[in-house]
């Protein structure tokens, strides 16, 4: 049977509760499932919806082999309507939304069911939402639609009244650690791990060694300037050949830690994002007071927000770094 998806272990939850919708016999017209990117969302709801359409299913799983299966496995099952931007990073616009809205009006031409996924579904302009809300209060029985989305607070509130919600959380490190080393991916995983803020698959995703290789650079750099043993506008100079929302990111990830660190918020539910540079993380708290910390973290927000128009990005990173190396308290060693 193909992988639709079942070796991503942190799902078993959520599967159970599609299970027992079905074991119920009353699926809800909207399923909105959100999280953060890289959990699995969408390979989520492609498996459910590969359930409902197949023709011999076992009881939490599509059989995989009928034709319906097939056909959705070569992408043109006819009841199987996926709605995506036309280009990444792009709006759904409304004619999108209507275009879908006409197939709607036909009876599924394979089965009983038919399947609407919407990904992300954030991304629909406020036209595109309306036009769909519209169908969602007049829903058609043989209908089920599936959002999927990272940014659920973008959707209007309306939209949200009319879905089920189905949170997909961050899996445990531990767990995303094995599931990582199962695919190979060993020497950098906790670092990938941190970089994607515990989202295993956007983790095997950035399994680029010099990716992890840059990020460690930027930290000793980070670290250095504030010890006083490195220039903060050589350092700008740098940082500004790298891609300013990593580094930025980057920051804004050490900076909460610090801030856990100084709060004592370690615990299991506090636990370090980065904790593969927890050692230099506790050492340089050591010399920083939260409300400086909390000071730098409004500047990166402000730094992020600059980068994303034409600011000059050295400008920006020497600002940032001049200002942490004013950070270290008077009383602090270097």
């Amino acid at each position: 049977m193909p992988d639709l998806g079942r070796p991503y272990p942190w799902l078993e939850p959520a599967r159970a509760r599609l299970a027992a919708y079905l074991a119920s016999g009353r699926l809800p017209q909207g399923l909105l499932i959100s999280g953060a990117a890289g959990v699995g969302k969408a390979a989520l709801a492609d498996e459910f919806a590969r359930r409902l359409l197949c023709g011999a299913p076992e009881p939490d799983r599509a059989c995989g082999v009928c034709s319906a299966c097939r056909l959705a496995e070569a992408g043109n099952h006819p009841d199987y309507l996926r709605v995506e931007p036309e280009e990444a990073g792009k709006r759904i616009t409304v004619d999108t939304v209507r275009k879908l809205i006409e197939k709607l009006s036909l009876k599924p031409q394979y089965g009983a069911s038919r399947v609407v996924l919407i990904r992300p579904a954030h991304a629909m302009n406020a036209a595109a939402a309306n036009s769909l809300l519209k169908t969602l209060e007049e829903p058609d029985p043989q209908t089920l639609f599936i959002l999927v989305s990272e940014q659920p607070a973008q959707l209007p509130a309306t939209v949200l009244s009319r879905c089920q919600r189905l949170e997909i959380g961050l899996p445990e490190r531990g767990e995303a650690l094995r599931w990582l080393a199962g695919r190979g991916i060993g020497g950098h995983a906790e670092a990938l791990l941190a970089m994607a803020s515990g989202a295993p698959l956007r983790a095997a995703a950035l399994q680029d060694g010099d990716l992890a290789r840059r990020r460690n650079k930027v930290f000793e750099d980070w670290v250095a300037v504030f010890r006083g043993c490195a220039d903060p506008l050589t350092v700008a100079e740098q940082w500004a050949k790298e891609d300013g929302d990593a580094v930025t990111g980057w920051l804004q990830s050490w900076l909460m830690d610090l801030i856990r660190i100084g709060s004592s918020d370690t615990t299991p539910g506090g636990r370090l994002a980065n904790a593969d540079l927890a050692g230099g993380l506790r050492h340089l708290a050591e010399g920083l007071d939260l409300r400086g910390l909390f000071g730098r973290l409004d500047e990166i927000a402000a730094a992020r927000r600059s980068l994303e128009g034409q600011a000059n990005r050295q400008l920006i990173m020497e600002d940032i770094l001049i200002n942490w190396s004013r950070s270290r308290s008077a009383g602090a060693q270097p």
